[in-house]
Formats: C-alpha cells, structure tokens, sequence
C-alpha cells in the first residue's frame, strides 16, 4: 500500500511540476510570479555539451546549439533537448557505451532545471543551475540542484536563523 500511495505522490508531482515547466522560463505557470532568469525561448532547443571550449575548467559547462558548429570526436558528449511544454531528452552514458538519448520531463524554476525520468524520480546529477540566460547558440550551466520541496525547506530554515 505504502508503495502505490508514494508511487501516486510522484507522478502527481511530476505532472504539477511538468505544468509549471510549460508555462515559460522562470514564470510559475498562472502565478504571474518570475523566477531571476528572464524569459526567453533560445532555452527551447538540442544542446551539445562543447567542453573545448572550458580550456579545462570544470565549470561553467557550455553548450551549443546542434548545428551550430562542428565537434571534433568524443567518447562520449553530452546532449539535450527542452520544448516549452516540459518534454526533454537527453543522452544516457550507457557503461558499454551504448549511448542513446532517453524521453525526460522537465521544469525550469528561475535558473534552475529540475529534469525527471519517465517514472517521475529527479535524476538530480543531470539536473543543473543556468548561469545566464541562453543565448542564441550558448548555455552556460553547472550541474546540480536541491529538490524543490528540500530547496524550500533549507530556504525556510535559513530565514529562521537569520532573524535579530
């Protein structure tokens, strides 16, 4: 019982947080309220991972647009793709690098973007932190984020220790 009830919990998080994720970057969807990345729809495309470009920093990540340039060959390059509905994909590093691109949902909160698998767990070492707006051809993010509902908690708890 335990498991069907949690299993119902996810996917109606899944679904509310997929129905934020459609109404736009940074805007709770009906709220009217906008997160600190302002809106712009160049997020909406396929993204490519063009680590070359660090000169060997770990961060910020960049990525390109596909199409925007050519890469030279890689073992393995990350990849994503983001629609303004809250659908996603984005490349598995299979362990026999049977690398494939994986079906994901998606929601944008202010600059951080929570990715989720089909069965509605956070895949949390995809998840990540844009570090400006996406450009017309550039993303800059890190990886990493805290879940939503823990987020929120720490942001409370904060507050609370902060008080004269």
């Amino acid at each position: 019982m335990k498991k069907t009830v949690r299993k119902i919990v996810i996917v109606l998080g899944v679904l509310t947080l997929t129905a934020c994720a459609g109404s736009g970057d940074g805007t709770l969807a009906g709220s009217g309220v906008s997160g600190s990345i302002p809106s712009n729809s160049n997020f909406y495309t396929h993204w490519i991972h063009s680590f070359e470009e660090q000169n060997g920093q770990k961060t910020p990540n960049i990525f390109r647009t596909k199409g925007s340039k050519t890469f030279p060959p890689s073992r393995f390059r990350m990849e994503f793709g983001f629609d303004p509905n809250g659908q996603c994909n984005y490349k598995y590093l299979s362990p026999v690098d049977a690398h494939e691109m994986r079906d994901c949902v998606y929601t944008k909160i202010g600059n951080k973007v929570y990715i989720y698998d089909q069965a509605g767990t956070l895949l949390q070492h995809i998840s990540f932190t844009l570090q400006e707006p996406a450009g017309k051809d550039t993303m800059r993010m890190t990886y990493g984020v805290a879940e939503p509902a823990k987020a929120s908690a720490e942001a409370k708890e904060t507050k609370k220790s902060v008080k004269p």
